[in-house]
């Protein structure tokens, strides 16, 4: 038995550690973890950056840790020796010292060390260097006439079968092998990951959580991702995401170490794996990190399971980075697949959407037969033109050509974006100096003045064909921030997104409300609050708030919009054992028609008043 329900814990044991750490020194390591932490399984690494641990020096640590109850597992990190390597020096300027996967003798070490490895452990981890960046005259001459992103695809996915799975079930039919996969989500078909395929070469795939701090990393990673990643490699390969991986460098203050093991096991990953041993050994970060695992183990076990705006984010697709991650960072909760989702009530599509060849066409029958769509500008400026998806061998995508002529006629494909709406990109954009939205129920319309100078690119659209839900305002220009067009016996949203993504935390409290509104208007619950604050649903009426502590904000009220009856709200993490928030309003918003003519169903709802502090998480059920 484990020392939690809903997870293990679990640490990695790098190379270097398991060389030089004393065996005489392994009981009180790991009386240190056990105390505050529990110590579930282990990762030990036989090899990484030309480093080969001896098979005696594994099997004492690995017979040490089984004898304490821990399983044990192999790790291994797919880097060679740093610096020139003789007779190879052509080779040299690799990144982070990857290999070389066209080389022959690059690929027979790493097979005879991943045989090894599979001699001694019955499952391997493969770390997040398992990835190929390099240019050398070899790879120039194998790729050929294709794009680098094609040839690397291919590459890996032949590397995987035929260096690293074959060979290591061949010495052991028992090892599992495991692919983990970077945060770097936006870049893996780039640098060869190939997750679409090589979850069915791989017994399981991993899920890199390491956000750490957004301020002081070296990559773009919103900490929403810590979170959307772990869903999206579910719904990749259902049953098999072995778990979430993050680690403890770039993570000053305390509480963005913190954070990336709450989103991990709010995302219900099944192992929280600690890197590393080393790192993380007699540091502070672990007793804490012991005392809030346990406090997230227990609410987990109320919770159902995951669930969200249905966001569509094909295998090797990229475009928008990460831009559901900075919604997620605003209160929109979202699950992240990489198959269309047809049968969600709402679904969410980015440029990235645009890598499936056949979007359009997907798009175009579900919301003719009834769906609604939230698509971004970033989508609708690919796809207007000719539509029906991407050009390119590479995977990438590319502006459309063609458009409407000066008389309003088209020469398009039977199928394309511009049937659905009147939005045309002029590549022009705005900055606004106010923001307006109108009421729900009555014909009034609310302006608020912009905080901070934002850019949006500029869609115009035609009046009354589609029309604006959200605007933003010039002296002399109005631009379509949501813009609604109906289509057969559904709808389209489209979200025009500002130029940096960055600055939708900083759009007034009234809009980032509008959005959540329409984001949400399916899941049943939204909040209405300041920025910066989490939701994460589950499908059985609980859900936990978290608010980010970006800059300081302090504690906030937020109103808890809950669609239908609702009794109370009950807080399952109370400091008191159960704290019970009473009704702050109930309204019932009848049939009524909004600005744009459009009928808005009936629907009763109540609002609790809660209270959110940085930092901290709540977690709540929904009493009927």
């Amino acid at each position: 038995m484990g020392h939690f329900k809903n997870f293990k814990s679990v640490l990695y044991c790098p190379v270097h550690w398991v060389i030089n750490v004393k065996e005489e020194d392994l009981e009180g390591q790991l009386a240190f973890f056990e105390k505050y932490i529990g110590v579930d399984k282990v990762y030990l690494e036989p090899f990484r950056s030309g480093e080969l641990a001896s098979r005696e020096k594994l099997l004492a640590i690995k017979g040490f840790l089984e004898s304490h109850g821990v399983e044990v597992a192999g790790g291994f990190t797919t880097t060679s020796g740093p610096g020139p390597i003789p007779g190879k020096e052509h080779k040299s300027q690799r990144l982070f010292d990857t290999y070389c996967y066209t080389d022959r003798d690059f690929r027979a070490e790493l097979q005879k060390n991943i045989e090894f490895t599979a001699g001694i452990f019955d499952e391997i981890i493969l770390d997040d260097f398992y990835f190929t960046n390099c240019t050398c005259e070899d790879c120039i001459r194998a790729k050929g006439s294709r794009s680098w992103q094609e040839f690397r695809l291919n590459l890996m996915k032949e590397v995987s079968r035929n260096v690293i799975v074959g060979p290591a079930k061949k010495v052991n039919p028992r090892c599992r092998v495991v692919i983990k996969y970077p945060n770097w989500m936006e870049s893996y078909a780039g640098a060869g990951y190939n997750p679409g395929e090589q979850k069915d070469i791989f017994d399981g795939v991993y899920t890199g959580t390491e956000t750490r701090n957004s301020m002081d990393q070296d990559q773009t990673l919103p900490r929403y991702l810590s979170y959307s990643l772990v869903r999206w490699m579910e719904n990749l390969a259902p049953g098999r995401n072995g778990g979430g991986w993050f680690d403890a460098f770039q993570c000053y203050p305390m509480e963005a170490y913190l954070e990336q093991a709450y989103l991990t096991a709010f995302a219900r990953a099944r192992e929280l794996m600690i890197f590393c041993w080393p790192l993380v050994y007699d540091h502070y970060f672990v007793p804490t990190l012991g005392f809030q695992m346990k406090k997230i183990d227990e609410l987990m076990s109320s919770a159902g399971g995951c669930t969200g705006l249905a966001e569509y984010h094909p295998v090797n697709a990229q475009g928008e980075d990460h831009l559901a991650d900075y919604l997620g960072l605003q209160g929109i909760p979202f699950e992240s697949t990489p198959y269309f989702p047809e049968n969600a009530e709402a679904v969410f599509l980015t440029a990235a959407s645009c890598a499936d060849r056949d979007v359009m066409s997907r798009l175009e029958k579900y919301v003719r037969e009834g769906g609604h769509a939230i698509v971004t500008s970033g989508f609708v400026k690919l796809m207007l033109g000719d539509g029906g998806g991407i050009s390119r061998a590479d995977g990438s995508c590319s502006p459309r050509t063609g458009g409407s002529s000066t008389d309003g006629t088209s020469a398009l494909s039977a199928l394309s974006i511009e049937q659905m709406t009147s939005l045309r990109w002029r590549d022009r954009h705005l900055t606004p100096t106010h923001y307006q939205y109108h009421s729900q129920d009555t014909w009034e319309e609310y302006k608020v003045p912009a905080a901070k100078a934002i850019t949006f690119p500029l869609l115009e659209h035609r009046n009354n064909v589609s029309w604006m839900l959200v605007k933003g305002q010039t002296a002399g220009k109005n631009l379509p921030i949501l813009i609604r067009d109906c289509y057969g016996k559904g709808q389209l949203i489209t979200f025009v997104v500002p130029d940096d993504f960055g600055d939708i935390q900083n759009l007034p409290r009234e809009i980032l409300n509008e959005l959540r509104r329409e984001f949400c208007g399916t899941l049943g619950l939204r909040l209405e609050c300041g920025k910066n604050v989490g939701l994460f649903l589950y499908d059985n009426d609980t859900f936990i708030t978290y608010a980010y502590d970006y800059q300081n904000e302090g504690p906030q009220p937020c109103y808890v919009h809950v669609a239908g009856g609702a009794k109370r709200l009950v807080r399952l993490n109370g400091r008191r054992g159960l704290d019970c928030v009473e009704p702050y309003a109930k309204a019932d918003e009848g049939s009524k028609t909004g600005m744009d003519g459009m009928n808005v169903k009936a629907q009763t709802e109540t609002v609790f008043k809660i209270e959110t502090h940085p930092d901290l998480f709540d977690f709540w059920k929904i009493e009927r």
